[in-house]
């Protein structure tokens, strides 16, 4: 989670200032802030509709009824992709999922570039996360 403080650490700190120097929150550390979005978007996308009683349409549908490697399962996982994005993910806006080919894996990479601005106090960064699949389905997300 890089310096993001935690709820209870920012509580301990301002109960005893003398406790070492200050350390900014997230929304104040472009870094930070766009790990904790990285994070978010790995829970987001790994998790599935149902699996949350309280959202039950937290994360991504099941995807089984497709055909995986169709042109189809790729639009629609990629359809999926945004729409949880945009729903679950304040800190992003304008947000652009493409399908990314891997030529060097002969096309068996399924690989999904997320394109959008991240909000934060300083104003609005032209940030991009990268995706890859799994074959079990798990999606793997850096920056």
């Amino acid at each position: 989670m890089g310096r993001e403080q935690r709820l209870l650490s920012r509580i301990a700190a301002r109960a005893d200032p003398g406790r070492g120097r200050y350390e900014p929150t997230a929304t104040e550390n472009l870094e930070a802030l766009m790990e904790s979005v990285r994070e978010h978007l790995g829970r987001l996308l790994n998790a599935r509709h149902g699996m949350s009683e309280t959202l039950p349409d937290y994360g991504l549908p099941a995807m089984s009824d497709l055909m995986i490697g169709s042109p189809e399962y790729v639009h629609s996982v990629q359809a999926a992709i945004q729409k949880t994005i945009e729903q679950y993910e304040p800190r992003l806006s304008g947000v652009r999922v493409t399908a990314v080919v891997d030529e060097e894996a002969g096309g068996h990479t399924l690989t999904f570039r997320v394109d959008a601005r991240l909000v934060s106090q300083t104003g609005q960064h032209r940030v991009w996360y990268e995706t890859m699949v799994s074959g079990k389905g798990d999606f793997d997300v850096s920056a």
